[in-house]
């Protein structure tokens, strides 16, 4: 009987020491990952203590049926602080990579010839490779060709001529990255798809530590791309910890402004990312007066997976419309085609929701209409995210997140805003847009000729400006 009481004595010993490991994981993780507030923290650590002093105390009397009892309540410890450390790691280190203060930017360049050219291959390219000279981060970028491919390269001050050289076959290889060949192709009058070739194509990462601090008030730069990388959408959010006021302000994307750094060139917002890094944040930034603290730009794909992932989003048409179906990545086998939306609500997958947020040329506002559809897609999702009964797809939703957007927000500013929603705070969520004329012989900078912009209504502007000043300096 000794035996036997000894070996029951040694169980029990072994799940208390199990129990205290699994729990001291537990506290570490959640001390760690630094979400819940003050008031929260020390109702769970002292519930989770006293739950395996109990537990190890019971294990400890002689009756028997206290010993069972005590065993199972250090079982339910072990499985909850595992299961609890598991989404605390998981969730930290999705904040650790996500929001760590690190932006990563992957850019596809294509070398290029005409397309009555023999050049098809990368062995092919020879001599000489010209370039736009103020494409972004182009330095870095003729290096890595030079290296590559063993060739000279030389300047264009405009990238229009340089494609029409190359048409022509003045010149036999220009290089350009992906957003601007599509833009030419989308804006030149003269300038054919079938009249060039791309002979080589590749990616480009850069990594840019920001270094950002913390404020109790900011603006976030969101910039939605499509598939080709052109700015679809453009907002910005401006949030106000203190009072949990949220304002969405939409600008179309082919808004009119001074391309900052460039002496009073004037483009689109869609054309600007082509020039210097940040180039769009600071025109932003000198347009409306205001300091863009963050920012974020929003992937196509991603949208898909993340929607899709949450079981889809309810969207309410204003009016009836027609979509289109757009594979989104060369992986993508979805085939393309109409979809047609009657005015009312609908319930949209991640396909069927890029196709909403996509869609411009179905609506008489043209990109007015599709801003606001964004605003309601950015509001759905953040209603469905709230839903508990996403709990069950958890890791899921935060792979989703994770390679949905590129950012430099850090991390701690997160975990502020999670603190404050778990606590109880009511976010209060707002939507402006700023509107303008249409003007189809502007000088567009980056072609050199006359194109289409929306020229901003000044009063529009400076409302949204004061709005946005509002929130940010509201004390409340």
């Amino acid at each position: 009987m000794q035996i036997g009481n000894k070996k029951s004595k040694n169980r029990t010993t072994i799940i208390g020491i199990i129990s205290c490991v699994f729990l001291l994981i537990f506290l570490v993780s959640l001390l760690s990952l630094n979400i819940l507030p003050t008031k929260y923290l020390i109702l769970v650590i002292s519930l989770l203590l006293i739950i395996n002093i109990l537990g190890i105390v019971f294990v400890n009397l002689k009756k028997k049926v206290i010993k069972i009892i005590g065993v199972i309540i250090l079982i339910l410890s072990i499985i909850l602080s595992g299961v609890g450390s598991y989404y605390l790691f998981y969730t930290n280190n999705f904040l650790n990579e996500s929001f760590n203060s690190v932006k990563k930017t992957v850019t596809t360049y294509y070398i290029v010839t005409s397309s009555d050219n023999k050049y098809s291959k990368k062995s092919d390219i020879k001599d000489t490779v010209y370039y736009y000279k103020d494409s972004a981060n182009i330095k870095n970028v003729l290096k890595v060709v030079k290296e590559d491919l063993d060739v000279k390269t030389s300047p264009y001050d405009n990238v229009l001529t340089m494609v029409n050289d190359v048409i022509d076959k003045k010149i036999d290889f220009m290089l350009i990255d992906k957003s601007s060949y599509n833009i030419v192709l989308e804006l030149g009058n003269n300038i054919n798809k079938k009249d060039l070739k791309v002979v080589y194509k590749f990616d480009m990462e850069k990594i840019i530590k920001s270094g950002k601090t913390v404020k109790n008030s900011f603006n976030i730069y969101i910039r939605g791309v499509d598939t080709d990388g052109l700015s679809d959408y453009n907002a910005i959010a401006t949030v106000n910890t203190k009072t949990h006021d949220i304002l969405l302000t939409s600008i179309p994307r082919d808004y009119y402004m001074e391309i900052a750094g460039t002496n009073g060139k004037k483009d689109s917002l869609s054309h600007m990312f082509i020039y210097a890094d940040g180039t769009s944040q600071k025109s932003l930034e000198n347009f409306f007066d205001i300091t863009l603290d963050y920012n974020i730009e929003v992937k196509p794909e991603t949208l898909v997976d993340l929607v899709d992932t949450i079981g889809g989003i309810t969207f309410c048409a204003d009016q009836d419309f027609k979509g289109y179906i757009i594979p989104v990545n060369d992986t993508d086998k979805t085939e393309s085609g109409r979809l047609y939306f009657k005015k009312g609500c609908h319930e949209l997958n991640g396909m069927e929701t890029y196709a909403v947020a996509h869609e411009r040329n179905s609506f008489v506002g043209r990109d007015r209409m599709r801003q606001k559809n964004c605003q309601k897609i950015i509001i759905a999702i953040f209603e469905k995210l709230k839903s508990a009964n996403l709990f069950v797809n958890y890791q899921e939703i935060l792979d989703s997140l994770n390679n949905l957007y590129t950012t430099d927000i850090p991390k701690e500013l997160i975990t502020n805003i999670a603190k404050d929603t778990i606590d109880g705070a009511e976010w209060k969520v707002m939507t402006q847009s700023v509107d303008g004329s249409d003007k189809w012989d502007a000088d567009i900078a980056i072609l050199n000729d006359k194109g289409y912009a929306m020229i901003p209504n000044t009063d529009d502007v400076v409302n949204a400006t004061n709005k946005i000043n509002e929130v940010l300096n509201n004390k409340k």
